[in-house]
């Protein structure tokens, strides 16, 4: 399971605002906080959470979601061209067809799949 504070170290390293050792600055951990309650009720709102907004991340869906919460980001932190664009079709995409929301797809429907098939027996 993965805490919020290591989703919010990796998006902080998928934008390139945390190095490695360093720590982040009270007002990036406040606005990657802000970050990842939006992102989760996204999620939730899309029907694509497992876990409460109060408990630790499910390992499989730590580094989508960390991810996702970068591209929530990516707008308001000076970074490279070659980064935004790496974070745009990695994270939520154009048309919610990102890596990172079709990874948590497939895992909504894996999870599902399994639950039917146990329901079926």
């Amino acid at each position: 399971m993965a805490t919020n504070a290591q989703i919010r170290e990796t998006a902080a390293e998928n934008l390139g605002i945390l190095g490695e050792g360093e720590v982040l600055p009270s007002y990036e951990t406040g606005d990657l906080n802000q970050a990842i309650t939006e992102v989760y009720s996204m999620l939730r709102q899309l029907n694509l959470v497992t876990w409460a907004s109060t408990d630790s991340v499910p390992d499989e869906y730590a580094a989508p979601f960390a991810m996702l919460v970068a591209d929530a980001r990516k707008t308001k932190y000076q970074i490279p061209d070659n980064r935004y664009m790496r974070i745009m079709a990695e994270g939520w995409g154009p048309n919610l067809d990102g890596g990172a929301i079709k990874m948590i797809k497939r895992l909504q429907a894996k999870q599902k799949l399994g639950v039917t098939q146990i329901e079926s027996m």
